[in-house]
C-alpha cells in the first residue's frame, strides 16, 4: 500500500525543479514584448523593444542562445546598445548570466545577471511564454536597472 501511494504521489505531484517546455537543440521563433524600466526619475533606465526573437537551448538546458531585437541600457551617463544574439548561461533553474555579443563595453554591462527565469504555457498548446529579468549595473547603485523581459514562442 505504501509503495502504491508513493507511486501515485511521484506521478501526480510536480517536481521542485523547473522543467523547460522549450525543446533543447531546436530553434524556435517568437515575439518580444516591449518594456521600459527606470528605478529613479532622471536616473538609469533600460528598454527592450518589440520584435522577433529566436531561442535555442542546449541539450542539457544549461545554456541557451537567444536573440533580442532592441535592448538599450542607460547607466545615467552612457547609452549602451545591446541588440542581437546573446547567450544565457544558467547557474540555477531560474537565473544565471546573459552575455551580449558586443564586447567593447564594460564586462558589468555585457555580462549582467538574469533572474526570475520561467517558461509557462501560453493560451494555446503551441505557445510558451518565457519571462526573466536582466539586472543591469555599471558598478554603482545609481546605475542599477532591472529589465523585465517577456517573449512568446511558438513551437510547431
Amino acid at each position: 500500500m505504501r509503495r502504491l501511494l508513493l507511486t501515485i504521489a511521484m506521478t501526480l505531484l510536480p517536481w521542485g525543479v523547473a522543467q523547460a517546455q522549450l525543446p533543447g537543440k531546436q530553434v524556435v521563433g517568437g515575439q518580444v514584448h516591449s518594456a521600459l524600466a527606470q528605478a529613479n526619475p532622471g536616473g538609469a533606465w533600460c528598454f527592450v523593444g518589440r520584435g522577433l526573437s529566436i531561442f535555442e537551448a542546449s541539450a542539457n538546458g544549461s545554456q541557451a542562445a537567444i536573440s533580442l531585437p532592441e535592448v538599450f541600457y542607460f547607466d545615467g551617463t552612457t547609452y549602451y546598445l545591446l541588440n542581437g544574439l546573446s547567450h544565457l548561461t544558467f547557474t540555477s533553474p531560474t537565473g544565471g548570466t546573459i552575455k551580449f555579443r558586443y564586447t567593447d563595453y564594460p564586462v558589468a554591462v555585457t555580462i549582467p545577471a538574469f533572474t526570475n527565469y520561467s517558461e509557462v504555457a501560453g493560451e494555446s498548446p503551441s505557445l510558451t511564454v518565457v519571462n526573466f529579468s536582466i539586472n543591469f549595473t555599471n558598478g554603482s547603485n545609481s546605475s542599477n536597472c532591472t529589465l523585465p523581459v517577456t517573449i512568446k514562442y511558438e513551437i510547431d
